[in-house]
């Protein structure tokens, strides 16, 4: 911010360096016409030109109107660069047109207009890019902008022969003190550009530090992640274990000292054994249903909710609804009718596989496809994303191989052309039904 607002005060005071420079150019020309009016040495001046000049008071008036609609070009745009890019491109063309007018107006005897139109392109490249393209006629003009190079192409005045009116001594002057505020000119260019090349070198150094900033969060957060999933994983430990002491082990407890009750008993009282079995059954039918409402726990909400099929298609709504990721589903199961288990380890897999395509392979389009060939059941899985050479087996893949394995599935997996899943499970009988 600060080397953009010194850019914008070194290109200010380029604007009235060069509204000075124009009007010194134009008063020597106003003042030598007068003064070889004054000394009649009008004869002497015109046989030496080419071209009749033009009046100088209207060189003086008409240069100083062109460079003022300049600086309202320059002033007004400067809220709108970011607005208006393409706009900003004509009207810099438009600045380029007028600067050349004002130079021929002045017989190109200053250039100096160019390095502050060029500094004004500069000063607009950032917010548009297609101010580049406006440089390279720039720089051609700047290098061409002189007397000897337009008078090939059109009538004009020498300016050097309003300076040989004076003597010696005088016209040194003159031409010093020319080419010393033309120095003034060129060395205010300079500076703009050393700031501006200052100003792209910080910029690039804080844009570098900004992305090993970045990429030590990133990495923070991989590390975060990590933990939280370990935690996670502990805390689903605990949690299974909290289930099955107040569940499984509690009705364990109470058969174990029911059945050493009964040992106790058989042979006194069989009546009292009879009744303290009937005791253990009612214990043994609570612990089935509080193991069932455990592992109920444990089942994914939406295949409670929606069924295997319906829960798919809301895992498939979810993604795609948080993303620009696009799904598609080729569902040829109606007529199967799966166990619990099985459909959990199913949609745990299609879960896994979608969610390891976007976190791993940036995918953007997943294919998924669930048929019965050759009294198999196959998961097809087929994803656009980077895929891999070689297979790592992380957290993730064999977790599913392990849940796959109780229900006698098998997986495969191929990362060449994206990431292919491709998981066999062999039906049972009755699963099938027409």
């Amino acid at each position: 911010m600060l080397n953009r607002f010194s850019l914008k005060r070194i290109r200010t005071m380029m604007m009235s360096w060069n509204f000075f420079m124009i009007v010194c150019y134009a008063m020597i020309f106003m003042f030598s016409t007068n003064y070889i009016i004054a000394n009649n040495l009008s004869r002497d001046f015109l046989s030496s030109l080419n071209y009749i000049p033009t009046s100088p008071e209207i060189i003086f008036f008409k240069t100083l109107f062109l460079y003022c609609i300049i600086l309202i070009l320059m002033n007004f745009f400067d809220h709108r660069i970011k607005e208006y890019p393409f706009e900003n491109i004509l009207f810099l063309s438009l600045e380029t047109m007028i600067g050349f007018i004002i130079m021929k107006s002045l017989y190109f005897s200053y250039n100096g207009i160019i390095y502050l139109i060029f500094s004004d392109a500069i000063f607009r490249f950032k917010e548009n890019k297609y101010v580049k393209w406006l440089t390279i006629p720039l720089s051609l003009l700047l290098m061409i902008s002189n007397y000897n190079f337009f008078s090939t192409l059109f009538p004009l005045v020498n300016a050097d022969a309003y300076l040989n009116v004076y003597a010696n001594a005088s016209r040194g002057l003159l031409q010093v003190g020319i080419n010393f505020l033309d120095m003034i000119n060129l060395l205010l260019f300079i500076l703009f550009l050393m700031i501006y090349i200052a100003n792209e070198v910080q910029e690039n150094e804080r844009m570098t530090q900004e992305l090993i900033m970045v990429h030590q969060v990133n990495h923070e957060l991989e590390n975060y992640a990590a933990v939280s999933e370990k935690i996670a994983e502990d805390k689903e430990r605990k949690r299974l274990a909290r289930e099955i002491h107040d569940t499984l082990g509690h009705a364990l407890t109470g058969i174990a000292a029911g059945v050493d009750a009964c040992i106790a008993m058989i042979d006194i009282n069989p009546q009292a054994t009879k009744q303290q079995l009937q005791v253990i059954s009612k214990v043994v039918r609570q612990g089935i249903v509080d193991v069932r409402n455990s592992l109920n726990k444990l089942r994914p909400g939406a295949l409670e909710q929606h069924g295997f099929k319906g829960a798919i298609d809301h895992m498939i709504e979810e993604f795609t609804s948080v993303s620009d990721l696009t799904i598609t589903l080729d569902y040829r199961l109606d007529k199967v009718d799966f166990e619990n288990t099985k459909e959990d380890i199913l949609f745990r897999v299609i879960q896994e596989s979608v969610t390891n395509a976007v976190r791993h392979g940036d995918a953007t389009h997943i294919d998924i496809s669930l048929y019965i060939e050759d009294n198999n059941l196959y998961l097809r899985i087929q994803d656009n994303g980077q895929g891999c050479e070689e297979i790592h087996y992380g957290f993730g893949l064999k977790q599913m191989t392990e849940r796959l394995a109780m229900i006698n599935g098998k997986v495969t997996y191929d990362g060449h052309h994206g990431f292919l899943t491709i998981v066999t499970i062999p039906m049972q009988e009755g699963e099938l039904y027409d």
